[in-house]
């Protein structure tokens, strides 16, 4: 299902920050644009480089949609517009992409508008890709933008973070995001079992698909088999060996948070303790399997494996 900025009621504050910012003419030449995973940082992104590129926006910051620039950006045409993106079957931005960028930057504009580069994600570069970044970010061109996109703020090398201006998109209420959800949903179910599943992503709720949602429940159940001994460990590794890892690694890093959270901030209400039977009951599972002493060791291992998967470590 497409959905627009306009209709992601959390994005409003963001939106906000960014037109007051370029009502005042105090826009930044990078543009850092952070938030969770799911929270609809494309999808406001997108609105920003519209409005970007319109030399006549409307006073609330939004652009046009009736003038050419306007025009060729919905056609995917638009010459003072570039997208940098992970290519296909690659784990990661190279450095001939972002050389290609600082070509583009060297170009005239074709309209009144900005100049705007779009790169997502900022953290998948390689390391030769951000030092070419840095050049263009130390010195920037007149009237140009550069947006980048970041889900894991850590992986942003702090050269690159000093030198762009945040802008943070923050997650809905778990109620905000329920009505959300009630409105543009059309799936059957429960709703806050499937927005738990999704850590709080209404977007990501809206798309989970039943095969992932049926799965997550059978891979839950199956970890209580193994902590129960009713199966050995090597049978279940079998099973689960070609589903997506990064996947499963979600799947326990969100249990071992609200594990972390149910020892360490009891009051602390989390989605994922509210969401599904299954879910409560494999957290009260391991909280009687797992020692205090061992989970942050646990959850730093599972961090490094799910940052292994972007690389080229085998």
């Amino acid at each position: 299902m497409n959905v627009s900025s306009n209709e992601c009621t959390w994005h409003k504050q963001a939106w906000e920050q960014f037109s007051s910012a370029r009502l005042r003419n105090h826009l930044p030449h990078a543009l850092l644009i952070a938030g969770a995973q799911g929270v609809g940082k494309q999808i406001f992104a997108k609105k920003v480089v519209k409005s970007l590129l319109c030399p006549q926006t409307h006073s609330d910051g939004q652009a046009c949609n009736l003038c050419k620039s306007c025009k060729t950006y919905d056609s995917s045409a638009n010459p003072d517009y570039m997208q940098i993106e992970l290519l296909e079957g690659k784990q990661q931005i190279g450095v001939d992409q972002i050389r290609k960028l600082s070509e583009f930057l060297n170009y005239s504009r074709s309209f009144n508008g900005y100049r705007v580069v779009l790169l997502n994600p900022v953290e998948r570069m390689n390391r030769n890709a951000a030092n070419s970044l840095l050049k263009s970010l130390e010195e920037p061109s007149n009237n140009t933008v550069i947006i980048l996109l970041a889900t894991n703020m850590s992986q942003v090398i702090p050269t690159i973070l000093s030198r762009c201006q945040l802008l943070s998109i923050s997650m809905p209420s778990k109620k905000e995001a329920i009505l959300w959800l009630k409105e543009h949903s059309k799936r059957e179910g429960n709703l806050t079992e499937r927005l738990g599943m999704a850590k709080g992503s209404p977007l990501d709720a809206l798309d989970l698909p039943d095969d992932i949602f049926n799965a997550c429940n059978d891979f839950s159940n199956d970890i209580h088999d193994v902590i129960n001994e009713n199966k050995a460990i090597n049978v279940i590794a079998k099973k689960w060996e070609k589903y997506d890892l990064e996947v499963l690694l979600d799947w326990q890093t969100s249990w071992l948070q609200a594990l972390m959270r149910k020892i360490y901030a009891p009051n602390y209400v989390h989605f994922m303790q509210e969401s599904s039977d299954s879910d409560s009951s494999i957290i009260d599972k391991l909280a009687s399997s797992i020692h205090k002493h061992e989970l942050w060791e646990l959850y730093q291992q599972l961090i490094q494996q799910k940052h292994y998967i972007h690389t080229s470590v085998n």
